[in-house]
């Protein structure tokens, strides 16, 4: 019966290996050639005229790699590939396989109510105006680290209800609940579900806001049932602290603080891995100026290893002349978002800036849990700002052992980092290009493939006419800007360099080298502005002066 079993394995094995050679375009073979003579290809053609090779065309220059037919029936196909594998002027030859789009659609029963995950265009809106979510799970569905640290989004809202099914809650194991003991001697009694900055104590209110948005973030996917947020698995720590009072706000993210901060210096025994935090309200026409102790707050989270969202306005006004707290604030550690609705175009009722607000995201008609074990729809700048927190959260799951490794000695240039991944992945959209800072709409499966270690598939995105790049990036005191343009530009050009105020700091002369049709080139810049004077710590933009050049980012950090 052993061998038997040994035998069937074997065969199976056998029969997966042949089943994936056997998928790909008959009569087509890609093959690299030793050299790139003119006569390299005609001799290869003569020397396999029994199969009538021929060229296609060539698909890299720099690699020198052609696509060629050949007549089927002549011989077995693979004898065609051991042949021409083993010709003197080939270096590899394999068949032109067909590969196929990788996406994770989850089974929960409204998932096809989700147009800000995966929009089809099927109830009016326009196709693929989302996240790329599909795609994103495909690489990650999030919940803990490589190195074993669960995940948790602080969702600060109305509060939430504690018992509907579609939610991960994160609870604290260290505190018993209702014995008006504080067990694990944080400060706060109770803490067993989070924290009631409203009254001070662990009783968290039912609220369907609050709900509704933490059903966005992270409702459990994949689970046969209701919805699937933006990350499966990551735990939702509930905080009550929505409000216009800003103590109560300070008391809130005070309580994500400690429990961050408590983790990391009990070595994860105590406390939480919170690595973003929510906030779907503020105070309209807020002056930051006005709320420097909650303004303090980012910057302290920051520090400690933790991005936050926040949403701006439901009014149709620049941000940038009339203020908004906490949209408004300075602080780098911020992403601040607007409303994008299912045809892909800022909500006509969301604020904007072009320096204050970071991105869009879906928040029009979003179906996501509610009270009461329910679902429902909403509308807001509150519902496009947990995708980004959710977002935050993937990022981490997906991050590799090195990176997060060097984010326990460094968080917050990592966090740094994470935010610029979520910024440059956005999707590109008129109605929020030029006013806002990344002129685009979150698309997870973007940032996700910008992590070191993330690995993306060749057709997924078209390769851009002019890439531009910079390293290291955060960086001090110097980094270094490179480019390559795959049509031809051979004359000298400039990179300028912009400050988060669109004032151009800084003009960096560069000389192409042509190489073939390229142009490549690379300047170092040494973080000082055209009077060489050192410039402040934080987000840079630079572009090439010439047409269609993408707009890039890079971070100061001193």
């Amino acid at each position: 019966m052993k061998n038997l079993i040994i035998m069937f394995i074997i065969v199976l094995f056998c029969f997966n290996v042949l089943a994936a050679e056997t998928a790909y375009v008959p009569g087509q073979i890609m093959i690299q050639l030793s050299n790139f003579e003119e006569t390299t290809t005609e001799n290869l053609e003569t020397d396999m005229k029994t199969i009538n090779l021929h060229k296609i065309r060539l698909l890299s220059k720099r690699m020198n790699i052609w696509l060629f037919g050949f007549e089927l029936g002549k011989v077995s196909d693979s004898q065609i590939k051991q042949q021409i594998k083993n010709h003197i002027l080939v270096q590899e030859a394999q068949f032109n396989h067909y590969t196929s789009q990788r996406e994770l659609f989850p089974d929960d029963e409204f998932f096809d109510l989700q147009w800000n995950m995966h929009n089809t265009g099927a109830t009016g809106g326009v196709e693929d105006a989302d996240i790329d979510a599909p795609e994103a799970w495909e690489i990650t569905t999030g919940g803990v680290t490589v190195l074993g640290d669960t995940l948790v989004i602080a969702v600060i809202d109305g509060g939430c209800d504690l018992t509907h099914e579609d939610l991960d809650l994160w609870k604290n194991e260290n505190e018993i609940p209702n014995n008006g003991i504080d067990d694990d001697n944080n400060g706060y009694v109770d803490d067993y579900d989070g924290w009631n900055a409203y009254n001070h104590t662990g009783n968290i209110p039912t609220d369907s806001h609050g709900t509704h948005v933490s059903g966005i973030a992270g409702a459990v996917g994949n689970n046969e049932l209701g919805v699937a947020g933006v990350n499966w698995n990551a735990k939702i720590m509930p905080v009550a602290g929505e409000s216009s009072v800003e103590s109560v706000v300070v008391e809130a993210y005070g309580y994500v603080l400690e429990m961050r901060q408590l983790y990391d210096e009990t070595d994860g025994e105590f406390g939480a891995f919170i690595i973003s935090t929510n906030a779907s309200f503020g105070v309209n026409y807020g002056n930051p100026a006005n709320y420097p102790l909650w303004s303090a707050i980012y910057d302290s989270l920051g520090l400690a290893g933790v991005l936050s969202a926040a949403a701006t306005m439901n009014i149709n006004v620049n941000v940038d002349e009339v203020g908004d707290m906490p949209t408004a604030c300075e602080s780098d550690y911020l992403i601040t978002v607007t409303n994008t609705t299912k045809y892909d175009v800022k909500a006509g009722s969301a604020a904007y800036g072009l320096e204050t607000i970071d991105l869009g995201a879906p928040g029009s008609s979003i179906y996501s849990t509610n009270y009461n074990n329910g679902y429902s729809y909403k509308t807001g700048t509150s519902m496009a700002t947990p995708h980004v927190a959710g977002a935050v959260a993937m990022m981490f799951s997906a991050a590799t052992e090195e990176f997060l490794l060097e984010y326990e000695e460094n968080p917050a240039e990592k966090c740094l980092e994470i935010k610029q991944y979520i910024l440059d992945g956005v999707d590109i959209l008129p109605s929020l290009d030029g006013v806002t800072v990344s002129g685009g709409r979150l698309n997870m499966y973007n940032s996700l493939n910008l992590m070191p270690g993330v690995n993306i598939t060749e057709n997924d995105l078209p390769a851009p006419s002019i890439h531009l790049a910079n390293y290291p990036n955060p960086f001090n005191p110097t980094t270094t800007i490179s480019f390559s343009l795959t049509t031809e530009h051979t004359e000298n050009t400039e990179i300028s360099i912009y400050n988060l105020k669109g004032q151009k700091v800084k003009t960096l002369a560069i000389t192409l080298s042509p190489e073939s049709s390229l142009g490549k080139g690379l300047v170092i810049w040494n973080g000082k502005d055209q009077n060489n004077q050192p410039v402040s710590s934080g987000i840079y933009f630079y572009k090439l002066n010439i047409e269609n050049s993408p707009v890039n980012k890079m971070i100061l950090m001193k």
